[in-house]
């Protein structure tokens, strides 16, 4: 015989928020409250002790079109400084520039919640060590005196914020090339964090403020093609490929139209083949007399044609060199979070110093090239000021063994050599006071 047993269930207290229409118990609500957490937790690189329930509704503040609070007489004394902090964002001066890039937007959500617990924290820490606890008043004015204590945090806490969410959101598309969806929700859920420290990042910070200017379609790479009978109509041609042959010809008179093609004189289409889009392969000049802003102009060049890769779904090789060619980086055509992030981190940290050798940086690739160190490459895209000499007959040799052409982007300089060289010749330009640059055709 089976007896019935009573088994206790202990269900843990779910603590409720101030916001109206959250349900605190959802497990997705939760984790989201969660990630905040242990963003702001890497960020302060110490465990910060607010409730899940203050996490949650920052969350939602930031991510939620329109967040309602509770009515103020249901909100229960333990739960008024949480209130007074949410209140206190949704009436930020900065809360409508800083949720055009959060609203419905999970990750720039967290990031945000995570950055803005904390800097708050840090404020309150600091001011907490700065008060005089002997000058405290009790009743009404010392409620008043927090109210006002918390509103001038938070206001401070959501202007370091938007920075910091402003430059995230930058580095997100530069990462995606402006293809949302490229790389997976999941990834970045893990390098949040690193997102964040790289958004903090000062040379960081300048290269994406380059980049709000570059196009990088103003580098027109023209497509490979070849000459294929079946192809693409691109002209007319003289020949004796009767497959081509224009049909007007068939008009002539027998004799005349044999003696044509007998002398290889028939008016003929030209017909090419695409041979598609290859990889990306970049070479970024990194010398002494690279550094300083014109090698910040590089790396946004740079990047902005790993913003271009990645839209077009494309490989992404690159390579720094001064007087030898430093270690290839690869990013593929679906990058993960962390290829990218690797790259971006790597471009910014290097400086610019040391000795130049260009001929042994191009012929470095064009070996890569022909040794299958990289598939498919076709065009190797030099950035660089020019100062070395080329040993031209050299590198024209490999080019050539290498089926590969050479698309140089100048920065603030001039080389006959590369110029006779290349298949296309650019020229880096800053347009005005707030260094935005143009790429032109040289």
């Amino acid at each position: 015989m089976v007896r019935n047993r009573h088994v206790k269930i202990v269900v843990k207290e779910v603590p409720e928020g101030v916001l109206k229409s959250i349900d605190y118990t959802d497990p997705v609500v939760r984790y989201r409250g969660g990630k905040v957490l242990r963003i702001a937790n890497i960020l302060a690189d110490k465990k910060i002790d607010i409730p899940l329930s203050m996490a949650i509704d920052i969350f939602y503040a930031f991510y939620l079109p329109m967040p309602l609070l509770k009515d103020k007489g249901s909100i229960g004394r333990e739960k008024y400084r949480q209130y007074r902090v949410i209140d206190s964002i949704l009436r930020s001066s900065f809360i409508h520039e800083i949720r055009s890039k959060t609203v419905i937007d999970g990750l720039m959500s967290s990031i945000a919640a995570g950055v803005f617990i904390s800097e708050y924290k840090k404020l309150e820490e600091e001011e907490e060590k700065r008060r005089d606890r002997s000058s405290s008043r009790g009743g009404d004015r010392e409620g008043e005196a927090i109210d006002k204590r918390i509103r001038k945090n938070v206001e401070k806490a959501i202007a370091n914020t938007m920075r910091d969410v402003e430059n995230a959101k930058k580095l997100r598309m530069l990462i995606e090339g402006d293809q949302p969806g490229t790389v997976s929700m999941m990834a970045y859920e893990e390098y949040g964090p690193e997102l964040i420290r790289l958004a903090r990042n000062t040379e960081v910070r300048k290269i994406l403020n380059l980049l709000t200017g570059i196009k990088p379609w103003s580098i027109n790479i023209p497509e490979k093609k070849q000459k294929f009978k079946h192809g693409e109509i691109t002209g007319y041609e003289i020949g004796k490929d009767i497959e081509r042959i224009v049909p007007s010809i068939l008009a002539l008179p027998d004799e005349l139209f044999y003696l044509r093609l007998l002398e290889g004189r028939l008016l003929l289409f030209q017909k090419v083949l695409s041979q598609g889009r290859g990889p990306l392969y970049v070479l970024l000049d990194k010398s002494g007399s690279m550094d300083g802003m014109k090698m910040i102009w590089a790396k946004a060049v740079a990047l902005s044609l790993y913003m271009r890769a990645m839209k077009e779904h494309r490989e992404f090789y690159f390579r720094f060199f001064d007087s030898i060619p430093h270690p290839l980086a690869k990013v593929s055509k679906r990058p993960k979070a962390s290829e990218a992030l690797k790259l971006i981190d790597y471009i910014a940290r290097i400086k610019g110093s040391g000795g130049t050798d260009i001929s042994k940086a191009i012929i470095t690739a064009c070996n890569d090239i022909r040794k299958g160190s990289v598939r498919d490459v076709g065009d190797i895209i030099l950035i660089t000021d020019g100062v070395d000499r080329i040993a031209e007959q050299l590198v024209q040799y490999n080019l050539r063994k290498a089926n590969a052409r050479l698309i140089t982007v100048m920065i603030l300089g001039e080389n006959r050599s590369l110029r006779n060289m290349s298949t296309k010749y650019f020229s880096v330009v800053k347009l005005d006071q707030r260094n935005l640059l143009k790429i032109v055709e040289a």
